[in-house]
């Protein structure tokens, strides 16, 4: 093992972190882009001896952990990604074919009056895959014990996450009963706000959910890189791609500052948090006729469809935190808990034949859920200041954007707690 010091480690690790994220992009084998010192054990150790001696290495451990994950898995998570992508399946309905999961999938979301058809053809199809994502969450754990550290302690911000998700669908059941969800097609419908049609622009790019997230200051001076944006199926489809946007945002600030393992959240929670605020935005009426140009006569509907979609989307993200504990709990917990789960949260239960594959579970999505509520709470506090065009505020912008030169905090249970409660209030208030 080379002779380290924390500062070169820190270097060495956005190094590494650059490596793994341009593979990710071009499907090259993972586990050869960590250079050896990483992977050894003895470097592992030398970190966690010196927890108490320098104020960095609290930080550098984690980060070597979730790059050491990354690196092991990230070829296998490829070749699932593949198995989606060009594995063919045959289907009865709404057609005879052999489709793809993917291109089942995308009928499902681009073809409405055959979406239910699609969907069933989909959990039909998704067994083998459901195998190998329970495998993947078996080996996790097997990592784990090697590197003795829990997954959560590089994945999660926080141990009040999953009790504040459980707390959020018990909060806001009586208003997602109303949308009346009691099957995947009409959660799929709910979530893609369809007939929220009026305003927006004719083309879904990066460049529009640019134009769309807020003043040009609030990007000034950043390099936001390329970042991927969905296709426009729905209005649902633009609250994503400004979500997007409002990460690309976070990544852009976080590259500029130093060290790296300080200034670049290993849980990802302010690039969730800036991109749930962004992706929000829509929701309200000084949105709808400032940016999107909607007559004031047409906006309260138009926000009452966006409300259901961003209802079922929080749901959605609740029920994800608790997915993973199930599949972290391995395949006998989920069998036996995931139907109740699955109908309290959804509408529905998801069949254990599709959990991970219908529903994913990243690393990180607990911070998506997280961020969404801290957001709901930014929101409100923008607000409350700056009025409801908070997001055409100079000093709202200014806010934002030092915020950005801040990592984020882990998230209390007061704290999440409060996020609920702003949400909801502000979700019932459209519904």
């Amino acid at each position: 093992m080379p002779e380290l010091e924390p500062l070169s480690f820190d270097r060495a690790l956005r190094d590494a972190a650059r490596e793994l994220a341009r593979r990710a992009k071009t499907g090259e084998p993972t586990e050869d882009a960590l250079p050896a010192f990483m992977q050894d054990d003895e470097t592992l150790h030398w970190l966690r001896e010196l927890r108490d001696k320098d104020p960095l290495a609290r930080s550098l451990e984690p980060w070597l952990l979730r790059l050491r994950e990354q690196a092991e898995f990230g070829t296998e998570r490829a070749q699932l990604s593949r198995a989606h992508r060009e594995q063919l399946h045959p289907i009865v309905e709404p057609e005879q074919a052999r489709r793809t999961l993917q291109e089942l999938l995308g009928f499902a979301l681009s073809r409405p009056r055959e979406r239910a058809a699609y969907l069933r053809g989909y959990f039909a199809s998704a067994p083998g895959l459901c195998e190998r994502v329970l495998r993947l969450w078996e080996e996790r754990q097997l990592f784990a014990e090697r590197v003795r550290a829990p997954l959560a302690s590089f994945e999660s911000a926080s141990e009040a996450i999953a009790p504040a998700a459980r707390a959020f669908l018990g909060s806001t059941r009586a208003a997602f009963e109303t949308l009346r969800v009691r099957e995947p097609a009409e959660l799929v419908s709910a979530l893609l706000a369809e007939s929220a049609t009026e305003g927006w622009p004719a083309h879904l790019t990066r460049r529009t959910s640019l134009d769309l997230a807020g003043d040009p200051a609030l990007f000034h001076g950043l390099r936001v890189a390329p970042f991927a944006v969905p296709e426009a199926l729905g209005a649902g489809s633009f609250l994503l791609a400004l979500s997007q946007a409002g990460r690309a945002l976070s990544d852009a600030a976080s590259a500029a500052r130093s060290p790296f393992v300080l200034n670049t959240d290993v849980f990802d929670l302010q690039r969730s948090t800036i991109g749930a605020l962004l992706g929000a935005q829509p929701l309200s009426a000084a949105f709808a006729t400032r940016r999107l140009g909607l007559a004031p006569s047409r906006v309260r509907d138009q926000q009452r469809v966006l409300a259901r979609a961003v209802l079922a989307e929080l749901r959605v993200a609740a029920f994800r935190v608790l997915l993973r504990e199930l599949l972290l709990g391995g395949k006998g917990q989920l069998q036996r808990e995931l139907p109740e789960l699955s109908d309290g949260a959804l509408g529905f239960e998801l069949p254990p034949s599709v959990a991970g594959v219908f529903i994913r579970v990243r690393p990180r999505d607990n911070q998506r859920f997280a961020g969404a509520l801290l957001a709901a709470s930014r929101h409100e506090t923008l607000l409350q200041t700056h009025d409801e065009d908070w997001f055409r505020n100079p000093r709202a912008i200014a806010e934002l954007r030092a915020e950005l030169n801040e990592p984020a905090a882990a998230p209390s249970a007061e704290a999440l707690s409060a996020g609920t409660k702003c949400a909801l209030t502000r979700l019932e208030g459209l519904l």
